[in-house]
């Protein structure tokens, strides 16, 4: 089965073909380098995401992981981020239980920066391809590429997310039906979320665990099915309530076809679908 999207077709073909300009990420990799090699702080840099698997699109970000004996200087100082561009917004992440990162965004690109602890640069594990761009210690040595294998869900998990998604495709009609645009948006979003999820899980099943259903729908246009691509087409509305029922609709019907083929193809008790419909 074919997995490709013609983008054109849907018309997309003039927002695909356009190219961005602003930051030289190969400039601006090259200052942050010679920047960390003078400061005795930073320890190691690494290169992730598209860029080190040479996947990159136009608008793709720069993902770099910072290695610091003392991260609290680097997190508390703009100055080392700020030269590499015209800095637009800033996304100051604590990311707690992971590690803080600065999502600095430049006209014409954006750089991902975590500020990790040194110390734990040879414990660290990355799904995709990485390049050490800087090790001073050489603990880099340890560095291993170690995809996380996916796995499908129990009987309980699935039947939670079952009920997260009718949950919110519930309380998504009772908001449309209330004339309450703003919050059938965000119930909409909840079950997107569900929706999301049994996607990857649809296709887990029919591809095996080493199907790449990527992160958060990302590079969609590759993996995932095209009948499921087609049927998102008509999942999402404007902000009326003919619109939004109608969106509503299709995104229930694909939920549902999903949930079931998920269930029959691992044997779970089947749902009262009817009932929720």
């Amino acid at each position: 089965m074919s997995h490709k999207f013609n983008a054109e077709a849907h018309g997309g073909s003039a927002l695909t073909s356009w190219k961005p300009s602003g930051v030289d990420y190969d400039k601006a990799i090259d200052t942050l380098v010679a920047w960390a090699r003078e400061n005795s702080n930073v320890r190691a840099m690494v290169l992730t995401g598209s860029a080190a698997a040479h996947e990159t699109h136009p608008l793709s970000d720069r993902d770099i992981e910072v290695y610091a004996a003392d991260p609290a200087p680097l997190l508390s100082d703009d100055s080392w981020w700020d030269q590499l561009g015209k800095v637009l917004v800033v996304e100051r992440l604590p990311n707690p239980g992971w590690h803080p990162s600065r999502l600095v965004y430049y006209v014409g690109g954006k750089l991902d920066l975590s500020v990790i602890q040194a110390d734990v640069l040879p414990a660290m594990r990355h799904e995709r391809p990485f390049t050490v761009l800087l090790d001073k210690d050489g603990h880099s040595a340890s560095l291993r590429q170690t995809r996380v294998r996916a796995s499908l869900p129990d009987e309980a998990m699935f039947h939670e997310q079952l009920n997260l998604g009718y949950a919110a495709a519930l309380m998504c009609a009772k908001s449309v039906v209330r004339d309450e645009p703003w919050s059938s948006k965000i119930r909409d979003r909840d079950l997107k979320a569900t929706l999301l999820t049994l996607i990857e899980w649809d296709h887990l099943v029919r591809y095996g665990l080493d199907y790449d259903v990527r992160f958060l729908g990302s590079r969609m246009r590759q993996w995932m099915d095209v009948d499921v691509q087609q049927a998102l087409e008509e999942c999402w509305g404007g902000f009326g309530a003919v619109d939004s029922a109608a969106a509503l609709r299709a995104s229930i019907a694909l939920f549902t076809k999903l949930a079931k083929r998920i269930a029959g193809s691992l044997g779970f008790q089947p749902f009262d679908h009817s009932g929720v419909h």
